[in-house]
């Protein structure tokens, strides 16, 4: 048996097809941690496109703004303070390198150690300068709006849940 439509109602998958999909993400209500993730990643990709031009990548810019702050540090001690494995950075700081930004620098004792104070480049200085000024635009529009007291609780929490503290929300007096 052959079953054909009115010609005024559309099949089940051209219907389908011109309903709008749901996004998947949770609203103001969805849970914490997948908003905080979610947060970050719309912020990270938010950052990808404002230096793409400048061919480096946020993990790179972090990575410069440390070398640009103490010149001579240590890739190990970078890789501290950044909080990444030791073979992370030393993949970045290679792509820095071939790309003209960073250069290793001579040591006080060379042939006792195989660590290379790294410092930036010219071109370096001036990659992470225009760099910087982008992220930092694009992390002030975050904050735009809001009243200085939100934003002091909002990044006292930010820094707790980074820290580790086990109770990154807990009541604070000035928040009244």
């Amino acid at each position: 048996m052959n079953k054909t439509r009115p010609p005024d109602q559309p099949s089940i998958t051209e219907s389908a097809r011109k309903r709008p999909r749901p996004l998947d993400l949770p609203g103001e209500n969805g849970a914490i941690a997948a908003l905080l993730r979610q947060a970050a990643g719309a912020q990270r990709l938010a950052e990808e496109r404002l230096l793409a031009d400048l061919g480096v990548t946020p993990p790179q810019l972090a990575a410069m703004t440390q070398i640009g702050a103490n010149p001579g540090i240590l890739a190990a001690d970078l890789a501290r303070r950044a909080r990444l494995t030791p073979q992370t950075v030393s993949l970045i700081v290679a792509n820095l390198r071939r790309a003209g930004l960073a250069r290793e620098e001579a040591g006080p004792a060379p042939a006792l150690s195989r660590a290379r104070p790294l410092a930036l480049t010219p071109q370096g200085e001036s990659v992470l300068r225009m760099g910087r000024e982008r992220v930092e635009a694009a992390g002030a529009r975050l904050i735009d709006g809001m009243k200085p007291k939100r934003e002091r609780a909002l990044r006292r929490w930010l820094a707790g849940v980074a820290n580790g503290l086990p109770l990154p929300g807990a009541f604070d007096p000035e928040d009244l």
